[in-house]
């Protein structure tokens, strides 16, 4: 575990960070995320204009996703453990591509409902998996950069495979999103093909005792864990109130209360992933030997910052609306900047290596948990007319997130947080 030493400054180049191993691994979350961004957003669209699926349908569909993936993902995480990373991770590439050819040829609603739950079983097993190897590929002290670099390529990709799906798709043309689901399937298996040159991830950690390991799956000792208590409650509030009310709520928000037209979105969050993809190596560098718990409630305000500033959009003209929205969402990427390597490294630092899979578990039924509570308010407020309450709502909820995660930096190690001998002051 990362919390037994306290951590010396290190001044450590991304050069040195990228490894050979590591590299070939970012390789593979970059072409996967440039696939999985031609479909982004798309499915709901895609059943109801082009398939013909009621929308209401469209969105069971949505919610039968998430709901097996949470179903799924405790059982990826143990198999993780027992197993080791690669396999999981190189079936679930498998299984998510088979699914994502098969949505693009769906015509009923029972075969929408077979293709997606295929898609949820493949992509609830890639973030245990992915976040394990990425963790034994490197040291704690260097596990921050590595994540925060996996974040920049996974929205460099998404970005540019938006870019590039907006140009191709077209829903009087079919098979348009037939070869965008396609090429998103060839991207998976791409990926698939750099794993298999990834080495020395292939079998299980080492096993504690087996007094060790006990419960259903040793689930009852994660659970036993304080510091992931306190991180899971910090984390499912602060992610609710954050990317779970991102993805539904600013559209409908310029739309609906800011009076902007809906080629304005695509605008918008072009600078949210510009954002990121400029400012995070800088970023890497400048929270080394910072107190994670401190960086989180830093991650809060400025998420926080990004619902007031919305709110306040709608006092204004479609011009200045826009504006205002777009300082917003890039106030927001600069808290995502923050939030990536910081998060899934406190995760991993409080693993023991023989329960890391289930730990990144875990960390991932939260993102579910948020993606699915987050949509859900945000579409009930808005929808009844309360979208500058909204705004004002999820704006406080994740400032209390921020102090609960905060309030971690009583339950770590100095290595755990992230503190160094050398700058205790401003740590």
């Amino acid at each position: 575990m990362g919390g037994e030493a306290v951590q010396q400054v290190q001044s450590v180049s991304v050069r040195e960070v990228l490894t050979p191993q590591i590299t070939r691994m970012l390789v593979g979350v970059g072409i996967s995320s440039l696939g999985g961004g031609l479909i982004m957003s798309l499915l709901a669209v895609y059943l109801h204009q082009v398939r013909g699926l009621p929308l209401q349908l469209a969105g069971l569909v949505l919610t039968f996703q998430a709901v097996l993936g949470l179903a799924v993902s405790p059982v990826v995480g143990l198999l993780v453990d027992r197993i080791g990373p690669r396999p999981v991770l190189l079936t679930a590439l498998g299984v998510e591509a088979v699914g994502t050819v098969a949505i693009g040829f769906v015509q009923t609603a029972p075969q929408a409902f077979l293709a997606a739950g295929i898609v949820a079983v493949g992509n609830a097993g890639l973030w245990a998996p992915q976040a394990a190897i990425l963790s034994r590929l490197t040291t704690p002290e260097r596990r921050q950069r590595v994540f925060g670099l996996q974040f920049m390529l996974l929205n460099l990709g998404i970005g540019l495979g938006g870019l590039v799906g907006a140009a191709v798709v077209d829903v009087s043309r079919p098979g348009t999103f037939t070869v965008l689901y396609a090429a998103n399937a060839v991207t998976f298996l791409a990926y698939a093909v750099v794993l298999l040159g990834v080495r020395g991830v292939s079998g299980p950690e080492a096993h504690a005792p087996a007094d060790d390991d006990d419960g259903p799956g040793g689930y009852l000792q994660v659970l036993r864990d304080r510091r992931l208590r306190r991180y899971v409650l910090g984390a499912l509030v602060l992610l609710t109130c954050g990317y779970g009310s991102m993805e539904v709520g600013i559209p409908v928000f310029m739309t609906t209360e800011a009076g902007l037209p809906v080629n304005a979105i695509g605008i918008v969050f072009f600078f949210n992933t510009l954002v990121i993809v400029l400012a995070q190596v800088w970023v890497l560098k400048r929270i080394e030997g910072r107190s994670r718990s401190r960086i989180l409630l830093v991650v809060a305000v400025s998420w926080s910052a990004c619902w007031l500033l919305l709110a306040a959009s709608s006092l204004v003209g479609p011009v200045a609306a826009a504006i205002i929205i777009t300082l917003g969402v890039s106030v927001f990427a600069v808290g995502e900047t923050l939030w990536s390597p910081v998060a899934p490294s406190l995760v991993n630092d409080f693993a023991a290596p023989h329960l890391r899979g289930r730990y990144n578990a875990v960390g991932g039924l939260v993102w579910s948990v948020a993606g699915a509570v987050g949509p859900a308010l945000a579409g009930a407020m808005l929808g009844a007319g309360l979208g500058v309450l909204w705004a004002l709502v999820v704006a406080g909820g994740a400032l209390v997130a921020g102090l609960v995660l905060l309030s971690l930096r009583t339950l770590l190690t100095p290595a755990e947080d992230g503190r160094t001998v050398r700058d205790p002051v401003a740590a």
